[in-house]
């Protein structure tokens, strides 16, 4: 359709004197009647030298372009009337096609000879009044020209650059050589020929630009001008930038401003709308950049440059992880694939170019940019970032002595605490640091097992799927395991130190995560004091350090920074901020209120003790509020605003505090913070605490379900930014996805594995529920001094749970100020007890034939973290609420239970640090468990095991050890409750499998003297020694039963004692000589033996070849049998169908025989490959591996990257 709108002869000569040889048609391209076209179309109107015919190009929207096209050119100036015409192109997706699309139109409408020239706008670039002459005039000049551009300046700042001219690297690289900002002073007036100009406000010839076909369609919305000039430039022609012709230009689309209505604001004056985010169009840029550089290559290189551009988009993409900004990353990948994956386009567009090419495409290189220009690029950029801020006004001294007393007196403060937690360790570990620092002994006892083993077999133990314990059995291990293997690969290895550490250092690192999430929640130093105190002596804490629970501490150390995280994910954190001796004036309280909606600020008084008080003249409750797209309502509360009514009782518009103009404020001023930045909220605190709470639920699988409640809680909760909490749980679930999913599998019966916990089977009988409420999951008893007896002993562990609690309670009093943040804390609170409850009533802790129940110290962390929480919450600005009454019964009040929650919580430290010495079940283990001769034979190829023989109390107690003792690594709670049957509450005990039966038996014998060899059914383990270790000293009992049953194996047939040491007495196995004299045959004691098919793994008169392997899987060469019968491999582990086997890569087939793993061997031999692999493994691997890289990039503090304009 064409609309024309008036008709007048076409002029002759322009304003400017000039004899007009190349009539001009100006055309602009807008979508509908936009907020920039009036502006753009009276800029265009009032130009010195008109052109001939104006040409509006509607793609599509608000309709109104005629009229305002009309009414434009009727208030211009008096001139030259050129004929005004508008044209719709609906469904056109880019500037070029939309031009052709019109001008085609426009010709068949008018059915006159086209101009010579076109000038070509969009509706978002508002020429200068004598650009058009400019560019007449400098064509007139340059018959070669068929390509001139204009200067382009910002829209809402005309005096600062955006380009003049465009060239790029060989690359691609873009390069405008203007710096974001940068004021126009004519120091680029002096280009000429370039390679590349933007379209507009460009002078493009018709002809050239009917060859070409105008820009390349696949590029989009972006890349057109570098498009056509490239083109143009290779077809024989020049293309020039004319520095006087000025044409402002919004980049609506580039700074993602299309859509929003109003006008552009830039309070700033950088020239940029405050609205732009370039981040918007990054995709589409992205593709657009790709694209040109495909269709730019030359032939050869083509495959290179698209390998080039996957690793630079892969590159890119991890970048923006690492600067917090996922979006942007989706964003490169989206934009980089987005032009990888369209070969027609691609194709189409090398063949357009190729068309029209007439010089090759060397003769471009004296117009794009080296290497040494990008880095001379980057170098000054940097140096303007440098300069940019230190132009920023600069706190005045009297800010900076503020803001430096609130950091000495918290540096103070924190120096005290942990110079207070350093002595409590000290005291309460002092038997243990010795023999564990310094003789490098291991901490055992309780429900801690000896972790000796390096860092790989820990990591191979987390994620292999096989658990070594006893005779192996399938199933998830411990994800405490995987936490703790990668500290212990940057902590030279040893997985003993990593659990020295969190153990020994538990109290100080529970301390200073608690000081540093307490500060979230007020920045008073002495409340962040106390409630690191009460954190490090809480008893769920110091009672699960002294039974050895290391999940449990774990979790607890943990759980601060899941908190913290959260908060500062959310922006509710409070700041070190001091009011600013400087008030800035504005005109108009109009303008201050744009100020205040364009700049986000926070409460400058944050009522904490030792918060920075108010300059002289300021009233304590003034505030600024925060205003931003959301905004909480007036009963609505936010963690760094308050919500009080203002001194006259009357409450502020939603989104805006109360404020008491200050009489050292002038009218019309604002009071400026300095200080720490105000909390926006961080994606980087999102991902450090969805780390915090893998780690916390790998110690403690049982808190998944309340966690993830709680983060619900959250999310429905806070006003703004809530997507980012989504991402907490994700690395948890990754990291316990094996273990949900054999959850899953047992159906009802999965409860009890989320309810167990990692480490040895040790029962815990809960306290009663009320004990529970205050903090206490067990008896107590262990933190009572010795002096204390009766009433008060039963009552001194409970004293420290229940100051928090009566706190928290007085917290629900609080107003709207606080009252959020406090119901949160009570549903973590509610959600922990109700998880400590379930545990107490679910028994799962296999132990002596009897089942109990589990710790429950792990979930009342979590409710006294919800409780503490809503204590510091409470205590917020209570210092300025009593300070408005006189001193009296309110005052006292307060001092004496701050006085009582101190000593409370330094009591309770203290008396535990006084008796855990003489009640931890933790002790050092300096000596070997397992002979150092049978530890030869462990570690060999053989990879043999140790039967661990002992007394207890009547019958035999037997432990397959592969390693210096019980390990760490080789115990799970998915075996160990595997099998528990009936009613949650009234377990049952499955009766022993096949392979516990073979061992019991063998074990019994051995305990009351057997009269047989036994040396074949031992070597069917894989046993090469038995080993009864020293009993208990002082223990005259126990030493004659281990006399007894030492003197049993000594006459035991098949065994030869080997040594007797400070380890105990160890036998290795002798085969008993035949009943002709004749020595028996040697038996061979391995993890995998060559068999003859068929044989009898425990047939010691049965051949048997060892098979080296390192008790996970076999890696080595076999020989051929010299017979040429087949051959069975035995495993001394359980079967199961993940056992996977292969002779030169050729698979072997598994055969039943019993409860051992048996493949069928040909006689052939051959490198034969044994190893164990569940079906989910590698999925789940690449799983923890994803999301944890991901997780962590995102985790790093790096400042986020200002977007740039090209």
């Amino acid at each position: 359709m064409t609309d024309t709108l008036s008709t007048h002869a076409l002029p002759t000569t322009a304003t400017s004197g000039i004899p007009v040889t190349a009539p001009v048609t100006a055309v602009v391209v807008t979508a509908g009647l936009t907020r920039y076209l009036p502006t753009t179309l009276t800029a265009l109107a009032a130009q010195t030298r008109r052109p001939v015919r104006v040409l509006v190009v509607d793609v599509g929207g608000p309709d109104g372009v005629p009229e305002l096209l009309d009414e434009a050119f009727a208030a211009a100036p008096p001139g030259p009337m050129p004929r005004l015409t508008r044209t719709t192109a609906a469904g056109v997706a880019t500037f070029g096609r939309a031009v052709s699309a019109g001008l085609a139109t426009m010709d068949l409408a008018l059915q006159e000879q086209a101009t010579p020239w076109v000038w070509l706008l969009h509706d978002d670039s508002a020429p200068a009044p004598d650009a058009l002459a400019e560019l007449v005039r400098a064509v007139g000049r340059a018959p070669s020209v068929v390509l001139a551009g204009s200067k382009q300046r910002t829209w809402t700042d005309p005096e600062r650059l955006l380009e003049v001219g465009v060239r790029t690297t060989p690359w691609g690289r873009r390069m405008t050589d203007v710096e974001p900002g940068e004021l126009d002073q004519g120091q680029l007036d002096g280009r000429t020929d370039v390679l590349a100009v933007g379209l507009a406000g460009a002078l493009v010839r018709r002809d050239v630009w009917d060859a070409l076909g105008g820009p390349d369609p696949a590029l989009g919305e972006f890349g057109a001008g570098l498009d056509v000039s490239r083109r143009a430039r290779l077809a024989g022609h020049r293309v020039v930038v004319v520095p006087s012709a000025v044409v402002r230009h919004a980049q609506a689309r580039f700074n993602g401003l299309r859509g929003r209505t109003g006008p552009d604001v830039d309070l700033d004056g950088d020239g940029a709308a405050d609205a732009a985010d370039p981040r918007r169009s990054l995709a589409r840029r992205r593709r657009a950049v790709v694209h040109s550089r495909l269709v730019a290559a030359p032939l050869p290189l083509l495959p290179l440059v698209a390998a080039v551009a996957v690793l630079a988009t892969l590159v890119r993409a991890v970048g923006e992880l690492a600067f917090n900004q996922p979006a942007a990353a989706a964003d490169e990948v989206r934009g980089g694939f987005g032009a990888l994956t369209r070969p027609a386009a691609l194709w189409r567009a090398r063949r357009r170019a190729a068309a029209t090419r007439r010089l090759p495409r060397r003769a471009l290189w004296a117009l794009e940019a080296t290497w040494r220009d990008v880095w001379m690029q980057a170098q000054d950029r940097r140096l303007a970032r440098l300069e940019a801020r230190k132009v920023q006004r600069a706190p005045s001294e009297l800010e900076i002595g503020e803001l430096a007393a609130v950091a000495t007196r918290r540096r103070w403060t924190l120096g005290a605490l942990a110079g207070l937690l350093l002595a409590a360790s000290a005291l309460g570990f002092g038997p243990l640091l010795g023999p564990v620092v310094g003789d490098g002994g291991r901490l055992v006892g309780g429900a801690l097992a000896a972790a000796t083993t390096s860092w790989g077999d820990a990591w191979a133990a987390a994620t292999s799927g096989w658990v070594r314990d006893g005779l192996g059995a399938a199933g998830p291990a411990d994800p405490l395991l995987l936490v703790l293997a990668l500290p212990a690969a940057v902590l030279g290895g040893h997985l003993a130190g990593v659990v020295a550490v969190v153990m020994l250092g538990s109290v100080l690192l529970a301390g200073l995560g608690a000081w540093a999430a307490a500060g979230a929640a007020t920045r008073s130093a002495g409340v962040r004091a106390w409630a690191a105190l009460v954190w490090a002596a809480a008893p769920p804490l110091l009672l699960a350090v002294g039974s050895g629970r290391l999940g449990a501490v774990v979790a607890h150390v943990a759980l601060p920074w899941v908190a913290l995280g959260i908060a500062r994910a959310c922006g509710v954190q409070r700041v070190d901020q001091v009011v600013s001796g400087v008030v800035t004036a504005v005109a108009s309280d109009e303008h201050a209120l744009a100020l205040t909606r364009a700049q986000r600020t926070v409460a400058w008084a944050e009522g904490d003790d030792d918060a920075p008080r108010p300059a002289a003249g300021l009233h304590p409750e003034i505030r600024v509020a925060t205003v931003d797209d959301e905004q909480p309502g007036p009963d609505e509360s936010h963690a760094v605003l308050t919500e009080d009514a203002s001194p006259a009782g009357r409450h502020a518009p939603a989104g805006v505090v109360p404020t008491q103009r200050p009489a050292a404020t002038p009218p019309g001023g604002v009071a400026r913070l300095v200080g720490a930045p105000d909390p926006t909220g961080s994606i980087t605190a999102a991902a450090g605490a969805a780390l915090a709470l893998a780690v916390a639920v790998a110690g403690a699988p049982v808190l998944l379900a309340p966690a993830v409640l709680a983060i619900l809680a959250v999310v429905v909760t806070v006003p703004r930014r809530r997507w980012r909490l989504l991402l907490v749980p994700v690395p948890a679930l990754a990291v316990l996805a094996p273990l949900l999913v054999e959850a899953g599998r047992r159906g009802k019966d999965g409860l009890r594995l989320l309810v167990g916990e990692p480490g040895l089977p040790v029962a815990a009988t809960p306290a009663p529920p009320w004990q529970r409420l205050l903090g206490l999951p067990v008896d107590g008893g262990a933190l009572v001094p010795a002096g204390l007896t009766g009433r008060v002993a039963q009552v001194w562990p409970l004293t420290l749970g229940g100051m928090v609690l009566v706190l928290a309670l007085l917290a629900l009093l609080r107003g709207r100020t606080a009252a959020r943040g406090v119901r949160i804390g009570w549903v973590v609170a509610a959600l922990g007890l109700a998880t400590a409850s379930l545990v107490a009533v679910v028994p799962v802790v296999v132990a002596g034939g009897t089942v109990g129940p589990a710790w429950t110290g792990a979930p009342l962390s979590l409710a006294l973290l919800g409780l503490l929480g809503a204590a510091l919450l409470g205590t917020a600005g209570l210092r300025e609420r009593l300070a408005r009454w006189s001193f009296g019964w309110r005052q006292a009040v307060s001092a004496a239970v701050a006085v009582v929650a101190v000593v409370v919580t330094v009591g309770t430290l203290a008396s535990w640090a006084w008796t855990a010495p003489g009640t931890t079940a933790l002790r050092p283990l300096g000596r070997l468990v397992v002979p150092a001769v049978a530890q030869e034979v462990q570690q060999g190829p053989n990879a043999a095991r140790v039967l661990a023989l002992s007394d207890d109390g009547g019958g035999a107690a037997w432990t397959l050890l592969r390693a210096d003792g019980t390990q760490l690594v080789d115990s799970s709670s998915a075996v160990a409750t595997r099998g528990l049957s009936g009613g949650l509450r009234t377990p049952v005990v499955p009766p022993p499998d096949t392979a516990t039966e073979e061992v019991d038996t063998l074990a019994a014998q051995l305990f009351h003297g057997a009269s047989a060899d036994v040396s074949g059914r031992l070597a069917g383990l894989a046993v090469a020694d038995v080993l009864v270790p020293p009993a208990a000293a002082g223990d005259a009992a126990a030493g004659a039963a281990r006399a007894l049953l030492v003197g049993r194996l000594d006459s035991t047939p098949g065994l030869a004692r080997v040594t007797d040491n400070e380890t105990g007495t160890l036998w290795r196995l002798s085969p008993a000589p035949r009943d002709d004299g004749t020595p028996g045959p040697d038996v061979v004691s391995a993890w995998a033996r060559l068999l003859p098919a068929g044989a009898d793994p425990t047939d010691a008169g049965k051949p048997a070849t060892a098979v080296a392997a390192d008790g996970r899987g076999v890696d080595a060469q076999v020989g051929a049998d010299a017979s040429g019968s087949p051959r069975a491999l035995v495993l001394a582990e359980r079967a199961d169908p993940a056992w996977h086997a292969t002779l030169d890569g050729r698979a072997l087939r598994a055969v039943d025989s019993g409860w051992r793993q048996t493949f069928e061997v040909p006689a052939t031999g051959g490198h034969l490959v044994v190893w164990y692999e569940p079906p989910m493994r590698t999925g789940w691997l690449w799983l923890v591996g994803v999301v944890g890289a991901f997780t962590v990039l995102l985790a790093i503090p790096l400042r986020r990257r200002r977007a740039v304009r090209p």
